[in-house]
């Protein structure tokens, strides 16, 4: 049987929350530089440096895919609790910007959990070149 890796993780971030500074994060981004931190993954196996990772806002409106990048190191327990290190190569300003809506996303992809309790969920092997060429052509317009 081969051994598959997980080609993509879909992590969560509630803008409730305030643990992450997504704006410190969305200028460094804007301004051309990589933006690397850790974060919280329920999924420990098959995931490897080069996984893609797509950031799904939750919580209060509007909800969507606001970032993505890839794992920079493989998944480390910390406190009794998975870490990833993810590098994201853009962050959209959901204030501004359009982004994937979550209820668009859910429609079209029906297969695929958009609303996890827990981020680091695989995304679907299925969905996963759909979904990296609608981002794309997302972020080509924001261009």
């Amino acid at each position: 049987m081969e051994n598959t890796k997980v080609k993509g993780l879909l992590l969560i971030w509630n803008s409730e929350n305030a643990d992450w500074n997504y704006k410190e994060a969305c200028l460094k981004v804007k301004n051309g530089k990589k933006y690397e931190t850790d974060w919280r993954t329920s999924r420990k196996n098959e995931v490897e440096e080069k996984t893609e990772v797509f950031l799904i806002k939750i919580g209060e409106e509007p909800k969507g895919i606001i970032a993505h990048g890839h794992v920079t190191e493989e998944p480390y327990l910390e406190d009794e609790r998975y870490y990833i290190n993810v590098e994201f190569d853009k962050i959209l300003d959901y204030e501004n910007e359009e982004i994937l809506k979550q209820e668009d996303l859910m429609l079209k992809f029906p297969e695929q959990k958009w609303s996890p309790q827990a981020s680091g969920i695989e995304i679907k092997e299925t969905i996963l070149p759909e979904l990296k060429k609608m981002w794309d052509e997302l972020v080509k317009k924001d261009n």
